[in-house]
């Protein structure tokens, strides 16, 4: 092989080499453990910072920011938004196979995120307003104003053609609108 040949070569097997390693880098920070309140507490500390280390590919839109996210708390399909780039919301979804199997996870992640957060945390459970779900927020109302975070489990049913499928989702986020400058 000449020369000049092996020189992008080893340029190119370098900087690949070196994305693996910061890959692996980030993928050890980001998902450290298996321990539902860890990751909670994360979710929590990554909030104040717009969660902005869980950020990966952006996707910009007329009136939302949507980034893939380096974490995932469930499945594969977990995401930060952010409205008009004012408040950051960090949401996963998981889709159940029947109904019975969706409200044990709506409940399981009800459960948790309560054992997890403790007593200074209030669970308001209802009705979804559009559909025939669930919702459970759970809210610090002792925290101070820049520090409500919002934690939030929904069941939610899709209606299809032939069937009904249920999801879930959860959201870490600030429950209220963002503000609007007049």
């Amino acid at each position: 092989m000449k020369t000049y040949a092996k020189y992008p070569i080893i340029l190119s097997s370098i900087l690949l080499a070196s994305c693996v390693n910061q890959n692996t880098k980030i993928a050890t920070n980001i998902m450290p453990t298996t321990n539902p309140c860890t990751k909670l507490d994360l979710l929590k500390s990554a909030y104040y910072d717009d969660f902005t280390s869980l950020k990966e590919i952006k996707v910009a839109g007329r009136i939302t920011n949507i980034w893939k996210a380096k974490y995932q708390l469930f499945g594969e399909n977990c995401q930060v938004f952010s409205w008009g780039g004012k408040q950051h919301t960090y949401s996963c979804n998981l889709v159940a196979p029947n109904e019975e199997t969706a409200k044990n996870y709506y409940q399981s992640a009800k459960r948790i995120t309560q054992e997890c957060l403790g007593e200074q945390w209030q669970l308001e459970e209802s009705e979804r307003n559009h559909d025939d779900g669930m919702k459970a927020v759970f809210t610090n109302h002792e925290a101070k104003p820049n520090e409500k975070v919002t934690f939030s489990t929904h069941l939610v049913p899709t209606s299809g053609l032939f069937s009904t499928t249920w999801t879930i989702f959860y959201y870490v986020g600030n429950s209220s609108k963002p503000s609007q400058k007049n």
